[in-house]
């Protein structure tokens, strides 16, 4: 049994390895690995969320008609530099598969999709009504409302013959307009419902110069330099 389950995940890894051309960094490794329903990962800035977001989403594109979605705010933070679609473009843009510029949807051999959307307003709800997915990233999570963030739960789904897990993933730091419900929902109930957080702070990302990223983060004021730089998330205003 232990044989036939080290054959299968060797064989899932090398599938999806061909579309996550580096190497994630242990806590984002840990992220990767994790295929539980429920997840929160980040605290702090520069933290390694959106590699870990687009990994994770790509992790069973392998399997026919897998679909996920990875979500901001706002469409313009999809395209920022560093961002979801300029970083998949670099991943995926020399590979077999496709991205379809007005669908903003990459196509892989498979037949499998990863979508970049946003929600911004109730408006843009509508544009997932009827949708179905096998994994839901957020990214800066605790910029949308909890109401919005709730419905997308409603759009994980599945046939019974595809054997994927069904995954919810939020990345964040504290503070925003949904920082009360993302630290009560993951961090203070989450253990006891089944969800984890996984805590990665700047520390924990060799990739960027950390030395020059702390100095850019001593120019913010007291509150939010210990949220961005220690991923506090009891640091609340006086």
């Amino acid at each position: 049994m232990w044989a036939e389950w080290v054959a299968q995940n060797l064989q899932t890894r090398a599938a999806a390895d061909r579309f996550i051309p580096i190497e994630l960094h242990p806590r984002q490794q840990e992220y990767y690995d994790d295929d539980r329903a429920d997840l929160l990962f980040g605290g702090a800035a520069g933290g390694g969320k959106t590699i870990a977001q687009l990994a994770s989403a790509a992790k069973f594109v392998h399997v026919p008609n897998y679909a996920a979605v990875l979500i901001r705010r706002a469409y313009t933070h999809l395209e920022q530099p560093g961002a979801f679609i300029p970083t998949s473009r670099e991943w995926w843009g020399g590979t077999a598969a496709r991205y379809n510029q007005s669908q903003k949807t990459w196509h892989f051999p498979s037949g499998a999709t990863v979508s970049f959307g946003y929600l911004d307003n109730l408006r843009d709800l509508d544009r997932y009504q009827g949708a179905e997915y096998q994994y839901i990233g957020v990214d800066e999570a605790t910029q949308i409302p909890e109401q919005h963030l709730r419905y997308l739960y409603s759009r994980l789904r599945k046939p019974d013959t595809m054997d994927v897990p069904l995954r919810m993933r939020l990345t964040a730091n504290p503070g925003g307009i949904s920082h009360e419900y993302v630290k009560r929902r993951y961090i203070l109930e989450g253990e006891q419902n089944g969800r984890r957080f996984i805590p990665s702070l700047l520390a924990d990302n060799p990739s960027l110069d950390q030395e020059a990223y702390t100095a850019q983060l001593q120019e913010l004021d007291p509150l939010t330099r210990q949220r961005l730089l220690n991923g506090d998330w009891d640091a609340v205003p006086e």
